[in-house]
């Protein structure tokens, strides 16, 4: 898996508008880690304690002391702070930091730490949120919460399309938003093929959409035309399915509108696909 800086291409520590981080913001997100993580290990035998942070560490470069007792157990602490807390420059390394923190903790403790490290991101008027692990460059709340809903959807192929569409977009160094348009639509014609059943050649979007009231799936013919005019655009002879050399400036804006728009549409359908197997 690749951090936000590598999958940013950070090369440079010049700090400007989204590249940059306050020293406040970053004592505010390692109080969070050290209160979960460094206070608790006075509750335990050191002995017997072993935790994912030492990888952790290990893969940031870090040396790591076992804490078999509270001098080590400081050194830890201390080393790591001066890695991502004091890095004057190196403003990528707290959400590289946070990244790899939730990587190495449980599903619960993910959840709960993603509340809290938004909200002090949210507070220090970052430009930058928690989705599904990932630092991403800020789209509105419920627009995020759109999106997340579609990533944690059962179906694998759905769910893989819209993280691709979302990392894609968010790289910030270089932004793919031609490819995130893709696995945006993508996303929408895998929900499709799922509810219609239909595969390979024959399971467009466009071939799809006329097959969803015929299984159980009724959309206003308003909302079918939409998309497939969104499909058009994806699939047109100058458009980006064809991967038209010409066609290599989207804009941020457009990439955005589709990656919303495309998990709202998503999880619109599986509402209603869901109702329809209740029935």
């Amino acid at each position: 898996m690749e951090f936000f800086s590598t999958r940013n291409k950070i090369l440079s520590i010049n700090p400007n508008g989204l590249r940059s981080t306050s020293i406040q913001l970053r004592e505010r997100i390692w109080n969070v880690f050290y209160k979960e993580e460094y206070d608790y290990y006075d509750t335990l035998e050191y002995t017997s304690y072993t935790t994912g942070i030492e990888d952790m560490m290990l893969e940031m470069g870090i040396k790591y002391e076992f804490p078999a007792n509270k001098i080590y157990k400081n050194q830890n602490a201390e080393k790591l702070h001066k890695h991502v807390v004091q890095c004057e420059g190196m403003w990528y390394r707290i959400y590289d930091f946070i990244e790899k923190y939730l990587r190495v903790t449980d599903s619960e403790k993910t959840q709960r730490l993603t509340i809290e490290f938004n909200r002090i991101l949210e507070e220090e008027v970052a430009p930058y949120r928690i989705l599904n692990g990932l630092v991403v460059p800020i789209i509105g709340k419920s627009e995020l919460n759109s999106i997340g809903e579609t990533i944690d959807l059962e179906y694998e192929s759905v769910s893989k399309h819209m993280t691709k569409a979302l990392e894609l977009y968010s790289d910030r160094k270089k932004p793919d938003y031609e490819n995130s348009v893709k696995e945006s639509i993508s996303s929408v014609e895998s929900m499709c093929s799922i509810i219609t059943g239909l595969s390979g050649g024959a399971a467009t979007l466009g071939n799809t959409l006329k097959k969803l009231k015929e299984n159980g799936v009724n959309i206003h013919p308003a909302l079918e035309n939409a998309f497939k005019q969104l499909y058009g655009y994806t699939s047109d002879s100058g458009g980006i399915r064809h991967g038209s050399i010409e066609f290599v400036n989207v804009a941020s804006e457009d990439a955005k509108y589709m990656l919303v728009s495309c998990s709202a549409f998503v999880n619109y359908l599986t509402e209603k696909w869901i109702k329809y197997n209740l029935k």
